[in-house]
């Protein structure tokens, strides 16, 4: 067991002094994953504390997700969740909300009557004319994502409006509210830029970017609005962190 001990002229907690100090002792390998601590009244009596105070530090570290009480049994270190760990798309909602320094290019902008692919996501027939619109969003003047949005043709949807605006169309997908969608998917997957995507974006042609693709859905339960973003690895990081960060 670690010999720090409780400094009780600390403005510090004892608690919490007491909760740093079991931290410390886990990250060191003293107590490794899916070993048992020392029983609360065992702390307790070691580090010169109440009973209270060791539940207490105990409590912090469970709250934590760093320790799991088992009725009965005892508390036991958890193993770090990789395989559970979630990637966020935190940079590019960052991006997004930089409306000052955001700049937005409309490439094209027209009705696309051939087939595609993208009519079969939405479920068109071949015949049936569908909303293309192309875009360069650029970030303190450079170009960041180059955005591909596919609509049914209908004046008179809202969604043609949303795909047509950017602050819209980007609100819908990392802020929570958006009234015209009943739901959504977004899937990240590699991709290389072909020579005129790479002219656009000002990168050389094959570069691997990802490629974020949505697709919603109205309140009929309809596929709607389809597209994808292209961008950069290096402007769209994705982090997962796992176990304590003290931040």
């Amino acid at each position: 067991m670690v010999t720090k001990t409780i400094d009780k002229t600390s403005r510090m907690p004892a608690y919490a002094q007491m909760a740093d100090i079991l931290r410390a002792s886990i990250s060191q390998g003293q107590h490794p994953p899916g070993s048992r601590l020392p029983a609360e009244s065992a702390l307790a009596k070691a580090y010169g504390v109440s009973a209270m105070t060791a539940r207490q530090a105990v409590s912090v570290l469970e709250e934590e997700g760093l320790v799991r009480r088992v009725q009965g049994s005892g508390t036991y270190v958890r193993k770090v969740g990789v395989a559970a760990s979630n990637f966020g798309l935190e940079s590019l909602g960052s991006v997004f909300a930089d409306q000052d320094n955001l700049q937005v290019r409309i490439v094209k902008a027209s009705v696309k009557k051939t087939p595609g692919v993208e009519k079969e996501v939405l479920g068109l027939q071949p015949n049936q004319p569908v909303i293309v619109v192309e875009r360069i969003i650029l970030h303190q003047g450079e170009p960041f994502t180059l955005h591909i949005s596919y609509t049914n043709f209908d004046p008179t949807s809202p969604t043609v409006e949303s795909m047509l605006d950017t602050v819209v169309l980007t609100g819908l997908i990392f802020q929570e509210g958006y009234s015209n969608f009943k739901r959504g998917a977004l899937r990240l997957m590699p991709a290389l830029l072909d020579a005129r995507e790479a002219k656009l974006l000002g990168m050389p042609e094959g570069e691997p970017v990802f490629k974020l693709e949505h697709l919603f859905y109205d309140f009929d339960n309809r596929p709607t609005a389809f597209g994808w973003f292209l961008v950069s690895h290096e402007k769209m990081p994705l982090l997962s962190k796992v176990g304590v960060w003290d931040e």
